[in-house]
């Protein structure tokens, strides 16, 4: 009989807490929101394009308007970033493979997490309810809609 004893898998979760304190900025894009967390700051970016558009609207009468961007502040407390990273950077180190196909691209969201030299990132495109895909993106989208209207798909 012989028995063999591994040190291993502590020696990787005791490497993946480290990294997961170690961020610098986060990024959560949807369709028509983006928030951009930095740990180092007391608020976060917050950007809305409701329609998605980037470009200036020219009407037949050839005037020339610009679409509605709602940029603000928002503010998390240092418990909730730290939450935000644990969860994206599971996400982004652990996705969640979906059979889900959602038509006319609905359901999209974009993960990054920075740690000032690497970033990692993870992309759910056309799969309806981008909440409902892991227990950890629900987690996210919960959070962060908290502090702002977050679209699901």
């Amino acid at each position: 009989m012989s028995l063999i004893l591994s040190c291993h898998e502590k020696q990787n979760k005791k490497k993946v807490e480290n990294l997961n304190s170690n961020w610098e900025k986060l990024e959560i894009n949807t369709i028509s929101e983006k928030i951009l967390i930095s740990k180092f700051s007391d608020s976060a970016e917050y950007e809305q394009n409701p329609n998605n558009i980037t470009f200036k609207i020219t009407p037949e009468n050839g005037q020339t308007k610009q679409e509605k961007i709602v940029k603000k502040k928002i503010y998390f407390t240092k418990s909730e970033k730290d939450s935000l990273a644990k969860y994206i950077y599971m996400s982004v180190t652990e996705p969640k493979f979906t059979n889900v196909l959602a038509t006319d691209y609905v359901g999209n969201v974009m993960l990054k997490y920075d740690t000032g030299n690497t970033k990692l990132t993870c992309e759910y495109n056309s799969v309806g309810d981008w909440s409902v895909v892991s227990d950890v993106t629900r987690k996210i989208y919960e959070l962060i809609s908290k502090k702002a209207e977050v679209s699901k798909n």
